[in-house]
């Protein structure tokens, strides 16, 4: 199927859908049930979500992702085979899409063939590519943006003010601000200087400035909304993956509490 690329909603501060990205591998624990988990998202408007392209060398990720995505290299999930899945799906089925994977996965595909087709696709937004250094990045954000996809720009407490204002001035889509140091699944800690970094990059920026990784509650999610523009919850939810009914009761706990924060 190929379809034009849609006119997608854009966040803007105060007239935003609800400030919530949910994390999901695809294909943990099959297609079909990610296929629901992407119309249950749709459904409800959200700004985004992070679709995790399974790597059997990731960097970033902890145990809670890792066994998700060896259950998810178990079915066809790579990268070019999930864009071939995506482009069965109705449009009305399907949020707006940042796929988050390796750069590895982009190398041996083609940068360029890969930003055709999901241009031509319509659903991804954009990309988020961990172990892509903002110095890297350089030899390839030209391509991307030509093909009209975002490319995340990621800042942690460890980095300088002025490469993250660099950072900052190229991202798209939205700014990644990593909470903590270390991988996936670890607990944050919202600290005075979380916020004052976040107030920071704000400042820099007209676009969404999202928190992510160790997202592990609702009641958090409702803090970090009182000085960031969004919330990224990816281990939380991934534990429940396997069981549909259960996962879809913690996305609906984080999406009430998304809305309630940003309220």
């Amino acid at each position: 199927m190929t379809r034009s690329p849609r006119t997608l909603p854009r966040w803007r501060r105060g007239i935003s859908p609800p400030p919530l990205i949910p994390y999901i591998v695809a294909g943990d624990p099959d297609l079909e049930t990610t296929a629901e988990y992407l119309a249950l998202a749709a459904k409800k408007g959200l700004f985004a979500v992070e679709l995790g392209i399974p790597f059997s060398d990731p960097t970033a990720d902890g145990p809670v992702i890792q066994k998700a995505t060896q259950r998810s290299l178990r079915h066809e999930t790579a990268l070019e085979n999930i864009l071939a899945w995506l482009s069965g799906i109705p449009e009305e089925q399907l949020p707006p899409l940042y796929l988050m994977t390796y750069f590895n996965l982009f190398h041996h595909m083609g940068v360029t063939r890969f930003c055709r087709e999901a241009h031509r696709l319509g659903c991804i937004e954009g990309v988020v590519i961990p172990d892509l250094s903002f110095e890297d990045g350089i030899l390839y954000r030209k391509v991307f943006r030509e093909h009209g996809i975002n490319l995340v720009g990621f800042v942690s407490p460890t980095t300088g003010m002025d490469r993250a204002r660099r950072i900052v001035k190229e991202s798209r889509g939205f700014v990644y601000y990593v909470g903590l140091m270390g991988t996936t699944g670890s607990a944050l800690h919202v600290t005075d200087e979380t916020r004052r970094t976040v107030g920071m990059l704000k400042e820099w920026t007209q676009l969404p400035v999202c928190v992510g990784f160790g997202i592990s509650s609702g009641a958090m999610v409702e803090e970090i909304l009182q000085f960031a523009d969004g919330v990224i919850v990816g281990s939380r939810l991934v534990q429940d993956e396997e069981n549909p009914t259960k996962w879809k009761e913690t996305f609906e706990e984080f999406f009430s509490a998304a809305v309630k924060g940003k309220g």
